[in-house]
């Protein structure tokens, strides 16, 4: 798979990462209502599209919001946006391995906290057994209750966005830098103990 561009640096460079070589297989999308991740993900999606064939990548969208994803329609789908809880969880129990590299994006819902044991079951058939399968994970909810441990667990990479508290930014930065973002879609990437901050959109 090729390297994703992530943005632009405050110098003007631009980051690229290499998922594989990064070992990176679990991204979450961290930041309040309005701080940017909707558009983050869906430049993503567009530009792993446009990169590769679907012969080489495959989407499933899971938006119980029912507000991102369920107008995508693309050749690029595995199956139908997934808009209940009971349906998302059991693709994520059951979900093997194809030829192609999976993007599995779980947008803003309550598995994570009212099912929390079949979500890390899935979780973990995911990151244990499939190779080529991704995980990204959105949510404005930051509570540590839920996120702290799973998250330490199994997140590679956090992206986060504009935090509505100072105590947020430092739960997930060890810093209030997030908090301190004036624009959308400013940005640090947290990963291997690295954090770099990202320009908004242009």
């Amino acid at each position: 798979m090729k390297p994703i561009y992530f943005g632009k640096k405050d110098s003007g460079e631009d980051l690229y990462l290499d998922l594989e070589k990064e070992g990176i297989r679990f991204v979450s999308l961290l930041g309040g209502t309005c701080s940017g991740k909707s558009v983050f993900h869906d430049n993503l999606y567009k530009e792993l599209s446009e990169k590769h064939s679907p012969a080489e990548i495959g989407f499933i969208f899971m938006d119980m919001t029912r507000v991102d994803f369920t107008q995508w329609n693309s050749e690029y789908l595995i199956m139908p946006t997934i808009v209940d809880t009971e349906s998302a969880l059991a693709v994520l129990e059951k979900l093997k391995d194809e030829n192609r590299a999976i993007f599995v994006h779980i947008e803003e819902c309550n598995m994570v906290y009212h099912d929390r044991v079949r979500f890390e079951k899935g979780l973990d058939n995911i990151i244990k057994n499939n190779k080529n399968i991704y995980v990204i994970y959105s949510t404005s909810r930051i509570d540590p209750r839920y996120l702290g441990d799973w998250m330490e667990k199994y997140v590679d990479l956090k992206v986060v966005f504009k935090t509505a508290t100072k105590k947020d930014s430092e739960f997930l930065l060890g810093n209030d830098t997030a908090f301190n973002f004036k624009d959308p879609g400013e940005r640090i990437l947290a990963f291997n103990d690295k954090q770099i901050k990202l320009v908004p959109y242009p």
